[in-house]
C-alpha cells in the first residue's frame, strides 16, 4: 500500500508545539506519516527541538533537511549535515526515516560516515534527488547511480514537470524500479504523479498540512483523501481529466470525483494543464492515450483546446457527433474499450436547456468566437434561434459564421444592438485566473449596456466567480440572469453519463458547489 505523508515545515524551536498539533490533526484525518521539514531549524544547537518533533510525533516520521539548491531553505554544507546527524544519534533520536540528498551524499565521505552510525537502529535512509527547474538531463544516469547506494532504504526522484507528459516518465521509473521508490513531479502539471503514485507502484506520496505546501504542486490532505479518494485507487481505476491552459478555477474534478464516489464507479478525475497550441494538445493527448501507464477513459476539454479536440479525433478517424461537427469544436472525448474515440459537444445542448427562454424564434447575441461560442451558436441554431456573433477579432467571428453556413447566423452589427431576447457571454472575460478577471465583455467589445436592459435574459458561461462583472451589471439593470454553474452542471451531467453509463447525482452536485 502506498503511504501518505503530510509535510510540515518547522523553522524555529518556538514552532514545535504548533507543528505537533498540526501533525496530530493530520494523523486524525488519515495521514500515515509526518515529514518534518527542518531546513531552517537544522543545527547542532537545535537537536533538542528536533528530538521533540520526533519523539512526540503522533506517528512514524521522516526528518528532512532540504537544501536551497533542491527547493528548501538549508544553506549549510554536507559536513554540517554530518554534524547534525551525529548530534541526533548521540541524543538517541530515532525517526523512521531520514531524507538525505544524493548530491550531498556523494560529495561527503563525512556524511556517509555519520550515517554509518545509524545502522544499529530502525531508521531508514531516503536518498533523494530534486530538480526545481525541470527534468534533469542526467535523470536516468542519476537513477542508475542511486540504485548502487546500498545504504538507501528508499530512493526518491522529484523534478518540476515541464508538461503533463513528465508524469509518465515518473510512472515508468516506478514500474521499472527495484526496491521501494518515490517518483514525483512538482508544479501544477505534476499532480497526476502525486495522486496516482499508488497505482503506479510508488511507496510514498505527500500532501500538505494546514500551514500550506512545502513543495510546488502539493495538495492538501483533505483534497488527496476526499476529493481524489487516494485510498481507493488501484491499477484498474479508470482515469479522466480536464485539459485546458487555465484550470485553477475548474469545478470539474470536484463534481466528477464526487459522482464517482456516490455512484460507486471506480474512477478518478484530474486537472491536466496543457499549454495553448495544437502541438501541445496533440502531444499531450497522444501520450495520455498511447502510453499505457494509466487507463485513461475520458477527457473534458476547455479553452483554448476545444477546436483542437475535434481536429484530433477527426485525424485519428474517430467518431464525431453531429453537434460537435456543426460546432467545429468538442468539449468531450470518450475513449471506448477498444481504444476508438468519440468527440462530442455537451456544451451545446447545455446552453439550450438552461437558457431560460424558448430558443426557437428568439434573437440572440453571442459574445465571443472560441470553442464555447461555437457550441452555443450551434446549439441555438439547431433549436431554431437567430444568432448574431460579436467578437474583438472580426476575422474569427466571420470564420465562426462561415462554419455554421446558416442564414440565421450573422455577424453582429455594433451600430444596431437593440432587440435581443438574450445576450450570452462565452468569453473568459470576468473569469477568476483569466486574463481579465475584473473585466466586463460588454465594455471590452465596445457594446452598449442597454442591450442587456432590453434582453429577457443575460446568460453567463463563466462560473468562477458566480457573480462576474457582467452578472452584476445585468442585475443592476433589472435583467434576469443565468449564472455559469447552470451550463456547467448541464454539460457535466452529459459527460458523466457518456463516460460511466451512470446517471449523474446532479442534486448532490448542486449542494456541493452552492
Amino acid at each position: 500500500m502506498t503511504l501518505l505523508a503530510v509535510s510540515i515545515l518547522v523553522s524555529d524551536p518556538s514552532e514545535v508545539a504548533g507543528a505537533l498539533n498540526e501533525a496530530k490533526d493530520a494523523v486524525a484525518s488519515g495521514a500515515d506519516l509526518v515529514e518534518w521539514r527542518v531546513d531552517e531549524l537544522a543545527d547542532v544547537e537545535t537537536v533538542p527541538a528536533m528530538a521533540t518533533l520526533v519523539e512526540d510525533a503522533p506517528c512514524a516520521c521522516i526528518l528532512t533537511v532540504r537544501s536551497e539548491e533542491e527547493g528548501g531553505q538549508f544553506d549549510g554544507e554536507p559536513e554540517d549535515l554530518a554534524d547534525i546527524l551525529n548530534g541526533l544519534r548521540d541524543a538517541g533520536v530515532v525517526p523512521r526515516y531520514i531524507d538525505l540528498e544524493y548530491e550531498s551524499w556523494v560529495e561527503s565521505d563525512e556524511l556517509q560516515g555519520a550515517w554509518s552510525r545509524w545502522q544499529d537502529v530502525e531508521t531508514g535512509l531516503i536518498l533523494s534527488m530534486h530538480d526545481i527547474e525541470g527534468r534533469p538531463e542526467d535523470l536516468l544516469q542519476t537513477v542508475e547511480a542511486m540504485a548502487g547506494v546500498d545504504a538507501a532504504s528508499i530512493r526518491k526522484f522529484a523534478w518540476r514537470a515541464r508538461s503533463v507528459r513528465d508524469n509518465f516518465e515518473a510512472f515508468h521509473l516506478l514500474q521499472a524500479s527495484v526496491g521501494p521508490t518515490i517518483a514525483l513531479c512538482m508544479g501544477e502539471a505534476g499532480l497526476p504523479s502525486r495522486v496516482l503514485a499508488g497505482p503506479a507502484g510508488g511507496v510514498l506520496t505527500f500532501a500538505s498540512s494546514a500551514s500550506g505546501p512545502t513543495a510546488s504542486g502539493q495538495c492538501d490532505l483533505d483534497t488527496m483523501l476526499k476529493q481524489y479518494r487516494l485510498r481507493s485507487l488501484t491499477e484498474s481505476t479508470k482515469v479522466f481529466g480536464i485539459i485546458g491552459s487555465l484550470l485553477g478555477h475548474t469545478l470539474s474534478p470536484v463534481v466528477h470525483n464526487a459522482g464517482f464516489e456516490i455512484t460507486g464507479y471506480d474512477g478518478v478525475f484530474l486537472p491536466l494543464p496543457v499549454a495553448p497550441g495544437w502541438e501541445s494538445f496533440k502531444a499531450t493527448v497522444s501520450t495520455l492515450l498511447t502510453d499505457g501507464s494509466i487507463p485513461v477513459r475520458g477527457l473534458c476539454v476547455t479553452l483554448p483546446h476545444k477546436e483542437h479536440a475535434l481536429r484530433y479525433v477527426q485525424e485519428l478517424g474517430g467518431e464525431v457527433t453531429d453537434i460537435a461537427l456543426r460546432a467545429g469544436a468538442a468539449n468531450t472525448i470518450i475513449i471506448n474499450d477498444d481504444g476508438t474515440l468519440v468527440a462530442d459537444n455537451t456544451d451545446a445542448p447545455a446552453v439550450v436547456e438552461t437558457l431560460g427562454i424558448e430558443p426557437s424564434g428568439s434573437r440572440i447575441a453571442v459574445l465571443g468566437a472560441g470553442g464555447a461560442a461555437r457550441a452555443a451558436v450551434a446549439g441555438l441554431l439547431t433549436a431554431g434561434a437567430r444568432v448574431d456573433v460579436f467578437n474583438r477579432s472580426t476575422d474569427r467571428a466571420q470564420a465562426l459564421v462561415e462554419t455554421m453556413d446558416d442564414p440565421m447566423c450573422t455577424l453582429g452589427d455594433w451600430d444596431e444592438v437593440s432587440g435581443y431576447d438574450a445576450v450570452i457571454n462565452t468569453t473568459s472575460v470576468g473569469m477568476a485566473g483569466g486574463p481579465d478577471p475584473e473585466g466586463n465583455p460588454i465594455e471590452q467589445l465596445g457594446l452598449r449596456s442597454w442591450m442587456l436592459e432590453e434582453a429577457q435574459v443575460v446568460y453567463e458561461c463563466v462560473y468562477a466567480p458566480r457573480r462576474t462583472p457582467l452578472v452584476e451589471l445585468a442585475e443592476s439593470l433589472g435583467t434576469a440572469v443565468v449564472t455559469g454553474e447552470a451550463m456547467f452542471l448541464a454539460q457535466a451531467v452529459r459527460q458523466f453519463k457518456a463516460w460511466t453509463g451512470n446517471e449523474a447525482p446532479v442534486e448532490q452536485w448542486r449542494q456541493l458547489i452552492d
